[in-house]
This record gives structure tokens, sequence and C-alpha cells, in this order.
């Protein structure tokens, strides 16, 4: 039942942004071909809506990969605090040019035991969803910490969005899910994939600024 909605989904999702591109070529070859500023216009949402499917087709991939027992992940000492903020410099022109602002506390020279790019993709993805979920109101604030608790390292994204709703808990970290109106929903459920296998966790909360707190653990680095 779960592969059948999942498929029903994601069918959707291509449809869309699909029937999007097609259209707007259409005005291009009917409409606007000759007015360059619509011409650009229109231009630029085929480039946004093709921009979806890729980031779409990847999910997908991603996701039959781990289900399928494909996508091995390559185990190896990683530096967290070092992937977190080559993650964060990603969104720097966002911070820049749309109002969101970051709070950062980080500790250093953090080591875990994983798979450096697949960490990368987890941090990615949930800085992401906490900028999404601050669409709405044109910028906001994102707190981002990484400290030793215990035997792990927890790493904790938290936003002043709406959150998630209460009736939605249950399916949260499920195929078909999606914190944001523009999401695939398969995003968290990849998230989840990636920490089960790196021997971690990955929760929510309810943040304390307002809006979401996901946050996961990871085992600290033992020599041997």
């Amino acid at each position: 039942r779960m592969q059948r909605e999942l498929i029903a989904n994601v069918s959707h999702d291509f449809k869309t942004p699909l029937t999007m591109i097609k259209g707007y070529a259409s005005m291009i070859i009917e409409i606007s071909g000759d007015n360059p500023e619509k011409r650009n216009k229109h231009a630029q949402v085929i480039v946004s809506e093709a921009d979806k499917l890729t980031s779409l087709v990847g999910d997908v991939l991603d996701l039959s990969k781990i289900n399928a027992d494909m996508d091995a992940l390559k185990m190896q000492k990683m530096d967290v605090s070092t992937c977190l903020y080559e993650t964060l410099d990603r969104f720097d022109y966002l911070c820049e040019t749309q109002g969101y602002h970051f709070v950062l506390d980080i500790d250093q020279g953090l080591y875990t035991y994983a798979d450096e790019r697949k960490i990368g993709q987890v941090l990615y993805n949930l800085i992401s969803n906490a900028i999404q979920a601050l669409e709405s109101l044109d910028g906001g604030t994102i707190r981002v910490s990484l400290a030793a608790i215990g035997k792990s390292y927890t790493v904790s994204i938290e936003d002043n969005g709406e959150g998630v709703k209460e009736e939605n808990l249950y399916k949260l970290f499920k195929p078909n899910f999606t914190t944001k109106s523009s999401g695939t929903g398969l995003g968290l459920a990849i998230c989840k994939s990636i920490i089960d296998q790196s021997n971690g966790e990955i929760s929510y909360c309810k943040s304390e600024l307002g809006g979401a707190n996901f946050s996961f653990t990871l085992p600290i680095y033992q020599k041997g």
C-alpha cells in the first residue's frame, strides 16, 4: 500500500512541473518570443521547474538505492563540525539576499565514523527544510548547534516557522511526507535511512524559536 501511495504521489510530483514546462514553452513560442522581458520571465519558470524535476529524480534514485541496499555507505573518520560549516557555506547567498539569519553554536574538532558525503546530504536537506519553512515570513532565524552529549554528537537545526502539525507527526519520516509545499516528500525519509545506517538517531520536537527542531545523533569516533 505504501509503495502504491509513493508511486501515486511521485507521479503527481512529476506531472506538475512537466505541465508547467510545456505550458510556459508554448507561451514563449506563441506569445512572448519577441518580448525579451516576458520571454526571460517565462524561461526562468522553465528552468525552475526543470530544477524541481532534477531534485525529484535524485531523491527517487537515492531512496531506491537505499531500499535495495545498493548505496552502501563509505564509512570513514570525519570531522562533523567541518562538514557542517561547509554545508552552511552553500547557503551564504540566501542569507545575504533574502533575510535569513543563522545563529551558530558549533563545537570544534568533533569526529565520528560515517559517510561524509551522506552526512552532508542530511545536513543540506534539514537546513533546506528550515529555509523553506521561513519562506512565507520573508526571512527568519535558523539556529544550528553541534555538541558532544554523552557518547554521541547531537546536531540540531531549529527555525521559527510554523512547525509540524501534531496530526502529521506519525508520518514525519515516511516517504511522501514533506514539511514544504514544494518538496518531493522523500527528503526526510532519506535522512532517516542515512542516520539509521550511521548508527545514529533522528528526531523532531517543537523548537524553542516557535517552529521546528530537527536533530540527529552520531556516535563519537573511537580509535580501533
